[in-house]
């Protein structure tokens, strides 16, 4: 027997058919189905458990699948056998997504299922009888499918939301790190200004002559020195001004830099 089932969801064609393509998603989604081994690509062994008035089956049986991505388009054949009715089911299946013409955005899913029963479940298997179990499997499936996707649509946009929350941290840990090295920089070479100059008034003190003939500050100095009256050298500030002064910069600049990147 040929049954026909359409359904519409809010959801795009391409996410749609995203689910549909992870077989296991798709059996926890159909009631009475299960994925008992997986063969080779797209080939299962399965499971399906069914009630048709006072009878009973499950039936285990081989699961194929045939996918046209471009058009979105899959053949799902199958084939099975419930042991203690010794009902007999083959089916092929074939569903399609494409664009809702009825929800903006959203997509309709159109199923055609020809389907042969054998053995005792087959009395019961009357056309009416059957598109009404389709009908309620249907409904069913598209019910927890939603809900399925929904769940994963969240969990996509919590995934975007916490890669750029992780990236303006690391954005924010890199300048603080990059301002660190700065600022050990600054102070490094403040210490070594200071250093040097005080080594440098060390030795024009010990030996005005060791200073260089071309430094006007030093020659100033030694022509300080030649009156009798005049006062000694004072000692030269200049390396612990200098180191205040880097600093003061330094400190501009990094205020300028964090301002500049924070607003």
């Amino acid at each position: 027997m040929e049954l026909k089932k359409t359904f519409e969801t809010a959801y795009a064609p391409d996410a749609v058919w995203q689910g549909l393509s992870d077989v296991r998603l798709v059996a926890g989604c159909l009631p009475g189905a299960s994925i008992v081994e997986e063969l080779g690509p797209d080939e299962y062994k399965g499971k399906l458990a069914i009630k048709v008035g006072p009878l009973a089956a499950s039936f285990a049986g081989l699961i194929s699948i045939e996918r046209r991505a471009a058009e979105r388009i899959a053949i799902v054949t199958g084939k099975g056998a419930d042991a203690k009715s010794s009902s007999r089911v083959n089916a092929k299946m074939t569903y399609r997504v494409q664009p809702s013409t009825a929800t903006a955005g959203g997509s309709q899913v159109d199923i055609d299922s020809d389907i042969s029963l054998a053995g005792a479940l087959a009395q019961f298997g009357k056309a009416a009888v059957m598109q009404e179990i389709a009908n309620r499997m249907t409904d069913e499936f598209v019910r927890r499918f939603e809900a399925q996707l929904a769940q994963m649509h969240a969990a996509a946009a919590a995934g975007v939301e916490a890669e750029g929350t992780a990236r303006a941290d690391a954005a924010t840990a890199g300048a603080v790190d990059r301002a660190a090295t700065a600022d050990a920089a600054a102070m490094d070479a403040a210490a070594a200004a200071r250093t040097s100059a005080a080594d440098a008034a060390g030795t024009a003190r010990s030996d005005p002559s060791a200073v260089a003939p071309n430094d006007d500050a030093a020659s100033t100095r030694r022509a300080a020195q030649r009156p009798a009256a005049a006062p000694p050298p004072a000692t030269e500030p200049a390396a612990f001004d200098a180191g205040n002064m880097l600093w003061a910069i330094f400190k501009q600049r990094l205020a300028a830099f964090f301002r500049k990147l924070f607003g």
